[in-house]
């Protein structure tokens, strides 16, 4: 199996290298790029990085000129990107993940934290190209639906309702990774409980997948479903997504928290709020979600 490719766009040589020696212990193929205009060309000749480590400063164009040429590119725009800069402030974190960055990381750099965040872009990369090949390659009359329940209690059967879902909307390609990130919520967070420093500690672990497994066996867990509703008019598609879990604070994680930017999950709500629906609502505790797309 090919390594996973990695473009390292990063104008200091200390940084880099340490950049590099990192990612290249975890077992990816690498690739650097000393400024902005470098790395438009390295991403020009070698298609199919599955990450771009990109620092946001930098002489010349700087990275969030890079960042907007990516996501204006056919072929370029779903490479997830990780911006790595000492610009801390909310705002600024903001503005970059706005411009479409995946993750955040601050200088000075953890070599732990980087080989966690890449993995979690990589992984990220991987199921974004799955989801956009199923989509692909299913015809469906999602389209001619207008009222739908489903029920569903697994991380795979997120993944398939996912791609069938985001066929009953305008964009598929737009909405089936919020939708999968909604639903993915909805059972580990929602029905297992998990919560966010455990999956934070999981992951660390490489214990994640096998905790979801152990759970969804618990009695105090296995006959928990998800309830996803989809309805369509002429004017709006929606989907209400309820768990059964105890509910959580929904609006601690609709915002930018620089604390947490840098963690290797936990963007899920902004993705889907920022990129994937014109909107997002939580309700109650926390455990029934709303997210539309309104037909122009």
């Amino acid at each position: 199996m090919p390594r996973p490719k990695i473009l390292i766009v990063e104008d200091d040589d200390l940084t880099a290298t340490l950049l590099r020696g990192t990612l290249a212990r975890e077992g990816y193929h690498i690739t650097l790029a000393g400024d902005g205009l470098a790395a438009l060309d390295r991403l020009a000749a070698n298609p199919g990085f599955a990450t771009v480590l990109l620092d946001r400063m930098m002489p010349g164009m700087d990275g969030l000129q890079v960042l907007k040429h990516m996501k204006d590119t056919p072929g370029l725009q779903d490479i997830p990107v990780v911006l790595e800069t000492a610009m801390d402030g909310d705002e600024d974190i903001r503005e970059g993940l706005k411009a479409g960055a995946l993750h955040y990381l601050v200088k000075p750099l953890d070599p732990r934290m980087v080989a966690q965040v890449v993995g979690s872009a990589v992984r990220e990369f991987e199921t974004r190209k799955k989801l956009y090949a199923e989509l692909d390659s299913i015809r469906s009359a999602m389209g001619l639906v207008r009222r739908g329940v489903f029920h569903l209690r697994t991380l795979d059967a997120c993944g398939d309702l996912a791609t069938l879902l985001a066929k009953a909307f305008p964009d598929p390609r737009r909405t089936v990774t919020g939708i999968l990130e909604l639903l993915v919520n909805a059972v580990e967070h929602g029905n297992l409980g998990i919560t966010y420093q455990e999956k934070t500690d999981l992951i660390a672990r490489q214990a994640w997948a096998g905790e979801v497994a152990r759970r969804l066996e618990l009695p105090a867990y296995r006959d928990r479903q998800v309830v996803v509703s989809l309805t369509r008019t002429d004017a709006v598609t929606r989907i209400r997504i309820q768990d059964m879990g105890e509910g959580f604070d929904w609006r601690a994680y609709e915002g930018v928290d620089a604390s947490r930017m840098s963690d290797s999950h936990g963007r899920g709500i902004l993705l889907a709020r920022w990129e994937a629906f014109d909107r997002v609502t939580f309700s109650g505790n926390g455990n029934c979600v709303v997210a539309e797309i309104r037909h122009r």
